[in-house]
């Protein structure tokens, strides 16, 4: 969170910046999932986002205006710092963007690994910025071992009453056996020096007869300051409130008064510098001669029990508001994750697969349905972020995809540059991946030729087509700006043709990204995953290619969207089910 300047006032965004910086940056400027920097085209730095500089123990003064090759990030290693310089000049030089996985320092000299991206910004078709973004990959362990620690709190927590009644146990053999003891012959100065809990004895006035090495390291009072002196007055004599604890209501002088033993679980002693002591006792009467004569009091410190005890109980309310949230963002993507529709000759399949940690609430989505002319309509994407924040930008965003590319004449590049200026103009300020495909049929081919797939991708994952016989073409085309920054970034169509009995594959990074392999190796494993599926039933390739890649639930969710080709010139397939489609399309 930014520190209030001079007069009470917050910096912004723009506060923070050099100038030259553009307007569209502050929807990164606090972004809490993306590193982002802003750099002008020789490679000198002009902002970059909280995460990116305070976030990584940065002084940002230092940074800006910096080349961006000579910041911080990347002086730890000479290899790494001049790998960035030949990307900037790269990219600044109109080359491709760069997306790959490198090395980064924190301010303190801390080795850490990105998922980085560099790609060229345009306004007005020219060339103006250097965009760097990137992703901290070790946060993701961090944050499933926060996770399984909240799970092994849990549990604890579950151990904790086991111990406790255990413990109510032991205290009931240790009552048996202290009373038993006597002053002179049942505690031995080897016993007292050895066992961890407090002891005192006490004569019938409550003074201190003799303490172990236990009670003096507890308290913190020499045993000459305590020797002789009143116990009660000297580390009992206040409740845990400061307010004074009355002699005739201690459990030591109940014990001194009856002559029966007394357990207390709820008591507290007084250290020499002035703070509590949480504490459970048992006071043990001692008889010569069968006369009382005082007591012996065994203690034990439960400050490190205590704080355990709200430790679980602070994770166990965590975990069950995560699971609440996760229930809540799960019930909206599934009313929005629609059944896809039958069109004819036609295979539509989809899949989604939550994430499986309470905490990773995912903006992974998918969509296909009819535009009135018989066109089939593609969606899949994924929002920045992993919370109920991600979940409800992801239905402001299909929707407005939906309806503007139901209600458009125009190509899929032209739908996407709609749903970002409206989303802009709605306050919708998410950023997010995504590719809107249509599948048409080929003006210049009869009904039973071939079909063409007309598609945009705004940072995503590319599309792949499987053919009948294992052969995968990846449908890779020059990065574009994801949605959420620049609603007037050039979005280009692309069109490739779409022959029958073929499969369209577009899917969300949660099945081929992992904390341990890259982007690029899990695609890898994709293309190899499918290579035995091209003639597989439809629903039954998305089933295996689940069980291969996820056999159990990954760390961030999953959405597919897979259509298979039939000719139309034969009956559909029964395999293809029923020819269902919405009302009014041709």
């Amino acid at each position: 969170m930014a520190e209030a300047g001079p007069g009470g006032t917050v910096p912004t965004a723009a506060d923070q910046a050099l100038p030259g910086t553009p307007s569209w940056y502050s929807v990164l400027h606090d972004s809490q999932f993306m590193f982002a920097a802003v750099c002008e085209l020789d490679g000198r730095l002009l902002t970059a986002n909280l995460l990116a500089v305070e976030g990584r123990g940065f002084d940002r003064a230092a940074q800006l205006g910096r080349m961006f090759w000579d910041t911080g990030w990347w002086t730890g290693s000479a290899e790494v710092q001049d790998r960035v310089r030949r990307w900037c000049l790269q990219v600044a030089a109109g080359g491709e963007p760069v997306r790959a996985v490198t090395e980064f320092f924190l301010a303190d000299g801390t080795r850490r690994v990105a998922d980085f991206t560099l790609q060229l910004v345009r306004e007005r078709e020219r060339p103006q910025y250097l965009l760097a973004t990137g992703m901290d990959i070790t946060d993701r362990l961090d944050s499933e071992r926060t996770v399984a620690e909240a799970r092994a709190a849990g549990a604890e927590a579950s151990a904790l009453r086991r111990i406790a009644a255990t413990r109510a146990r032991d205290l009931e053999v240790l009552r048996e056996t202290e009373a038993k003891l006597s002053r002179t012959l049942a505690i031995s100065e080897r016993v007292l020096a050895n066992v961890a809990d407090g002891i005192y004895g006490l004569d019938a006035d409550g003074r201190v007869e003799f303490l172990n090495p236990s009670a003096v390291r507890l308290t913190g009072y020499p045993a000459a300051q305590q020797l002789g002196h009143d116990q009660h007055g000297l580390i009992h004599g206040h409740r845990r409130d400061g307010s004074p604890y009355p002699r005739e209501e201690c459990p030591v002088w109940r014990a001194l008064r009856t002559g029966r033993t007394v357990v207390a679980d709820d008591e507290v002693f007084w250290r020499s510098d002035g703070t509590a002591m949480p504490v459970e006792m048992v006071v043990v009467p001692t008889l010569e001669d069968g006369v009382q004569t005082g007591v012996v009091v065994s203690f034990r410190d439960l400050s490190e029990r205590r704080a355990a005890q709200q430790q679980s109980a602070e994770l166990a309310e965590l975990s069950a508001r995560a699971a609440s949230e996760r229930a809540l963002s799960d019930r909206l993507q599934q009313s929005l994750l629609t059944p896809p529709p039958e069109p004819d000759h036609l295979q539509i399949a989809v899949r989604y697969r939550p994430a499986a940690h309470e905490a990773q609430v995912g903006g992974d989505w998918y969509d296909a349905f009819l535009q009135p002319d018989g066109a089939t309509v593609l969606v899949i994407g994924d929002v920045v972020g992993h919370d109920s924040s991600a979940a409800a930008a992801m239905g402001q965003l299909r929707g407005l995809l939906r309806a503007l590319a139901y209600d458009s004449d125009g190509g899929p590049a032209a739908v996407l540059t709609r749903a970002e200026r409206a989303a802009r103009g709605l306050a919708v300020s998410a950023m997010a991946t995504g590719v809107v495909a249509r599948v048409e049929r080929h003006p210049d081919v009869p009904v039973s030729g071939m079909r063409l797939l007309r598609w945009s991708n705004a940072g995503h994952l590319p599309p792949l087509l499987l053919a009948p016989d294992g052969t995968v073409t990846e449908l890779a085309t020059r990065p574009e700006l994801m949605l959420g920054i620049d609603p007037d970034a050039p979005r280009t169509d692309h069109v490739a043709d779409l022959p029958d009995h073929h499969t369209l594959l577009l899917v969300t990074d949660g099945l081929v990204e992992r904390r341990d392999i890259d982007l690029d190796e899990g695609t890898a494993r994709l293309v190899e995953a499918l290579r035995d599926l091209g003639d597989r039933p439809l629903e039954d390739l998305l089933d295996t290619v689940l069980d291969r890649l996820l056999p159990d639930a990954g760390a961030d969710d999953v959405a597919i969207v897979a259509v298979r080709t039939f000719p139309e010139d034969r009956p559909r397939p029964p395999e293809a089910g029923p020819n269902r489609v919405p009302p009014g399309v041709d």
